[in-house]
């Protein structure tokens, strides 16, 4: 029996994996591997979910130690039941609590083999995704959204968490790196022997900068923790996705360059109207309107959209005041 222990880091990947090992489990019992989930509810119910997590690692020593073998039985249980000989658990939490699980690890590895699986990314990549994730997308901690030079110099520690898992765990710690020309769902199947099928679509992929200079306009407004869905919630209905690119939009629809082509493409139409009706337009006496310049477009849609801005500021206040009339006690104004 094997148990192996997917750790993170964060921001490589995990999320496809988690999804590829959830999609590929009838295929993964066939090839005599059950994927836990993410959790160690198995051990205690208090354990699941995003809510549950820290009670698990508020766990002391002598906790974890107890919860090990209450986890190595289930495993026991589990294969003499299923079938299955291998167990892949998936938590990129547990990169950070080194210490903490650490008595865990220990004294799991005396009742079954133990094998750790991390990803490490290009600091240059993963310190920009990082900042994106935790600042903008989702602020995960108090007051406005920081700078990113701030934030990088505290997220870029991360990384010292190799260094404690290397000494505690060094000879049952797989290390890959997390690389863009190479999916990681197939190196992690790869790594471990096994088939897994990559889910269809990215998942996490960082926001647009244009809808991450929203989010951060809106979240540094927000005093505290600030969740991806308070934005989405005030912007229900809204697919910022399909905001027209000005650019496209000049291009497309206030670009009339093509008009001589088009009316020669015509052409027996208006020579219907010269030779029946003597009517003849030469193109040298019609000037075709240049498209506009799309910054100079943008300078007066910006000035028109302060324009509007102040107009629905100005009823808003005059709704305001007509809801607070109608809310006053009577005879009070």
């Amino acid at each position: 029996m094997e148990v192996i222990l997917h750790i993170g880091m964060g921001k490589t990947g995990t999320s496809s994996i988690q999804a590829a090992l959830t999609q590929s489990a009838p295929a993964l019992r066939e090839q005599g591997v059950e994927y836990l989930g993410m959790w160690f509810d198995m051990i205690d119910p208090a354990f699941r979910g995003l809510a549950g997590q820290p009670n698990f690692f508020r766990s002391g020593p002598e906790e974890m130690q107890a919860h090990a073998r209450r986890f190595a039985a289930f495993l026991a249980e589990r294969r003499r039941t299923g079938g299955c000989t291998r167990f892949i658990l998936s938590n990129e939490g547990i990169y950070g609590q080194v210490r903490t699980v650490l008595p865990f690890l220990e004294e799991l590895r005396r009742h079954v083999p133990l094998r750790l699986v991390a990803y490490v990314r290009d600091p240059r990549d993963w310190l920009p995704s990082a900042y994106s994730q935790w600042s903008i997308f989702h602020k995960n901690y108090e007051g406005p959204v920081r700078p990113f030079a701030e934030m990088a110099r505290q997220q870029v520690k991360v990384y010292s968490g190799f260094q404690l898992w290397g000494e505690a765990a060094r000879d049952i710690l797989t290390v890959r790196p997390f690389l863009k020309q190479k999916n990681v769902v197939e190196d992690f199947a790869e790594v471990l022997g096994i088939s897994l099928t990559p889910p269809a679509n990215r998942r996490q992929a960082r926001v647009e900068a244009d809808q991450a200079a929203l989010r951060i306009f809106y979240n540094t407004r927000l005093p505290g923790n600030t969740l991806p869905w308070v934005f989405d919630g005030a912007f229900k209905g809204l697919d910022l996705s399909a905001t027209p690119v000005l650019e496209d939009v000049v291009d497309r629809m206030l670009d009339y360059r093509e008009t001589d082509r088009i009316v020669s493409e015509a052409r027996p139409l208006f020579d219907y109207l010269r030779t029946r009706f003597g009517i003849d337009f030469p193109p040298s006496e019609t000037e075709i309107e240049p498209p506009p310049d799309a910054e100079a477009l943008r300078r007066r849609l910006t000035e028109h959209l302060l324009q509007i801005v102040m107009n629905q500021a100005d009823r808003i206040r005059a709704l305001e005041e007509a809801v607070a009339a109608l809310q006053a006690p009577t005879g009070k104004s």
